[in-house]
């Protein structure tokens, strides 16, 4: 990281700040007030693809750097399991159906045979329970017909984000298994927008928000305006204001982590990039008094 900034003295207090900041890293001009770091291009919006459901690869559709809209197929797993549990499930549902309807059927004859006398309460209450019985095993094999189907279209593994397909890990024939712990299968990186990362030693930024008037980060946040360069001196961006500041100061180097958003339609800004960022803050007129 490099940092540059305005001396207002030579006092003692300011030549140890400034060999504490160069042993870091930092660069240092007594003429400038423009504060310029190191920086790194980090995708904003990106995901990681698992399997939902165990199987054996079918078919892998995409390959390493294909772009995907949200919701394209990447790839599909065998089917025949799947379509069978399906197929049980739905013959359960439909017994289960004819059991409701049947002892419907036989509570209501139950409950006019009661009215004529010729039924007695027991048979009317066991009508009753058949057909709450009936019921709840309707409901369950309802329920386990959504959970095959769901698993059959499981097996058709899709994009969840628009983006770029990156390092994918699977083959024809692989055994896939459902587990979050495991490396995704896929990953999809989308590098429109993306985000610039860099690090302010949070003493400066203390200094930076008294000088520019700013009551509360956010505000202060708002008073800067930030340059993006490549590492040799190519204009990116300008204007640019943060986006948002870590909540937590790193302990070891004394820096907060800031970063801010960049539109990247062309797609030449790609993660892990190193660039340069330049960063002014324009102070309001009551610090200027």
């Amino acid at each position: 990281m490099m940092l540059v900034f305005r001396m207002h003295g030579k006092g003692k207090g300011r030549a140890l700040l400034l060999a504490a900041l160069c042993t870091i890293g930092f660069m240092v001009s007594a003429d400038a007030e423009t504060l310029e770091f190191n920086g790194q291009v980090e995708a904003v919006h990106q995901a990681d693809v698992y399997s939902r459901v165990e199987g054996i690869v079918a078919e892998v559709l995409v390959s390493q750097g294909d772009f995907v809209e949200a919701g394209t197929v990447l790839a599909r797993l065998q089917q025949d399991v799947p379509k069978l549990k399906v197929a049980v499930s739905e013959a359960r549902l439909a017994r289960a159906n004819a059991l409701s309807e049947q002892a419907h059927g036989r509570l209501a004859r139950i409950q006019r045979l009661t009215t004529s006398g010729t039924a007695s309460d027991v048979a009317l209450t066991e009508a009753k329970t058949d057909l709450v019985l009936a019921k709840a095993a309707q409901r369950a094999e309802s329920a386990e017909l959504s959970l095959a189907r769901t698993a059959l279209d499981n097996t058709v593994i899709r994009a969840p984000i628009a983006g770029f397909v990156e390092d994918p890990r699977v083959r024809v024939g692989a055994l896939l298994e459902f587990s979050s712990g495991d490396p995704p299968i896929f990953q999809i990186v989308n590098l429109d927008p993306v985000q610039i990362v860099y690090e302010v030693p949070y003493e400066i930024r203390l200094r930076q928000m008294k000088e520019s008037g700013a009551s509360t980060a956010d505000e202060f946040l708002q008073s800067v305006r930030l340059q993006v360069m490549t590492t040799d001196g190519e204009l990116l961006a300008r204007g640019l204001i943060p986006t948002a500041t870590a909540v937590w100061v790193e302990p070891d180097t004394g820096t907060i982590r800031v970063w801010a958003t960049l539109e990247n339609s062309a797609g030449v800004l790609r993660p892990g990039m190193r660039v340069r960022v330049l960063s002014e803050v324009i102070k309001s007129r009551s610090a200027t008094q």
